[in-house]
């Protein structure tokens, strides 16, 4: 049955798969793949991250593998783990079977050598502790020590043992968010262990970059409004930040953050790849005064990328509103207002708003404003006589400004209006 699965996966990974099982009986190792990766193929959902353990130096068989397709190899020594890229559609890790001891709770674990099942039994769940062999002999045989196929059948999300979560209390989110996924239920008995982790205030011990790493995968799931919904019921949101409350307007606002994430996909997807979760965590954070705002940004160290667009919300949205629900706007100053702001603080702006004038507004800067170019160039003033400088830039944005408000419609117009700028600028 399982034999069968593997082989069913799309043609390049299932052939990566059996080109490892090959390579791992040559080298006289066991190999399997595992985790998530074999929780997925029991649920018949796509999954293209590829989990491989070796009974042995993981990063030396990854290594090899690399060598043989041609591909590149990124390498984690601390861990005796690697990742091959250049796959298509896929990426694969590679890890060597290892167990853990944790010195701490809430700390990083220290790594030692191990079997499958030491490697197994220090996953989260059940349902992420299993393995599929992809040696020859036993290709196909699955390796189920605690139970997690059943856990499956039954949607079960079930915790190993009684100090899962004092060693790892991030595993609190991620149960969270595997139940709401999947649409299963935590076990009693794991609830009790999440209660107990919770009552010695454990995810405050926790590095704030895991806690960081842990609320984006939340973030990035289909309903991150689920989970959050439920983490807040059982653990709050105090060891983010103390002003963070769940609010029961997130269901419906989240909803028009993804109605309108689809709607640019349709039309605008040659533009730039849109990043929900970014405007779904700018709405989380939205409450923050801006000092708290920023704090959390540095206390959690997010990418620039993320808490520029984060903060740019929280900054810009009231004036946003407040501008383009006017009555009476030049298209040029819709234009100035939004272009400045990325696609994401754009659309939630849209999505967020009550007045229809402003959501029209977003929509034509996207489909006439935005993009809008002009004939004349840098080389067209010098030729007018204006030396290089500051008012270079002036005198273009103007221009431009002047074709977003149909006031000039070709390059003999827009020279026309440059040369009376440039005599405004000489003043």
């Amino acid at each position: 049955m399982f034999h069968k699965k593997l082989n069913e996966l799309p043609k390049e990974m299932s052939s990566f798969i059996h080109m490892a099982g090959a390579l791992a009986d040559e080298k006289g190792i066991n190999a399997y793949v595992v985790g998530g990766f074999v929780r997925d193929i029991f649920l018949g959902v796509k999954n293209f991250d590829v989990d491989l353990v070796v009974e042995g130096d993981g990063i030396a068989f990854a290594s090899e593998c690399a060598r043989n397709q041609s591909l590149k190899l990124v390498t984690h020594k601390r861990f005796g783990t690697a990742t091959i890229h250049g796959l298509h559609g896929f990426k694969v890790d590679i890890a060597s079977a290892r167990r853990e001891i944790y010195e701490e709770p809430a700390a990083l674990p220290v790594v030692f050598k191990g079997h499958i099942r030491d490697d197994l039994f220090r996953r989260d769940f059940t349902v992420n502790a299993m393995a599929i062999s992809i040696n020859k002999h036993c290709f196909g045989q699955i390796i189920d020590h605690y139970d997690g196929h059943s856990d499956l059948k039954t949607g079960v999300i079930r915790a190993l043992h009684v100090n899962s979560f004092i060693d790892d209390p991030t595993r609190i989110m991620r149960a969270v968010r595997f139940e709401q996924r999947f649409d299963f239920k935590i076990d009693k008995e794991t609830l009790s262990w999440i209660k107990s982790s919770l009552r010695r205030k454990m995810l405050h011990q926790v590095q704030k970059h895991r806690l960081r790493d842990e609320l984006i995968l939340i973030f990035k799931e289909r309903s991150p409004v689920r989970s959050l919904r439920r983490l807040w019921g059982l653990a709050g949101f105090s060891y983010i930040a103390l002003g963070l409350r769940f609010h029961k307007g997130w269901h419906k606002s989240f909803e028009d953050v993804a109605k309108k994430a689809r709607w640019f996909d349709e039309h605008f997807s040659h533009k730039r790849h849109l990043e929900p979760y970014v405007m779904y965590m700018s709405l989380f954070f939205s409450t923050l005064t801006h000092k708290e705002l920023c704090q959390v940004m540095r206390d959690f160290a997010f990418h620039k990328g993320e808490s520029s667009r984060i903060i740019s919300f929280r900054e810009n949205f009231a004036r946003v509103e407040k501008e383009l629900s006017k009555k009476s706007v030049r298209a040029s100053t819709v234009y100035r207002i939004l272009e400045p702001l990325s696609y994401e603080v754009v659309l939630l702006s849209a999505a967020l708003s009550s007045c229809e004038l402003v959501v029209k507004r977003v929509q034509d800067f996207l489909f006439v404003y935005n993009g809008q170019r002009i004939h004349v160039k840098g080389d067209d003033l010098k030729g007018l006589g204006v030396k290089p400088g500051p008012h270079f830039k002036k005198i273009l944005d103007e221009l431009l400004y002047a074709k977003i408000d149909a006031e000039v419609s070709n390059k003999e117009e827009e020279l026309v209006l440059a040369q009376r700028k440039i005599k405004e600028h000489m003043k």
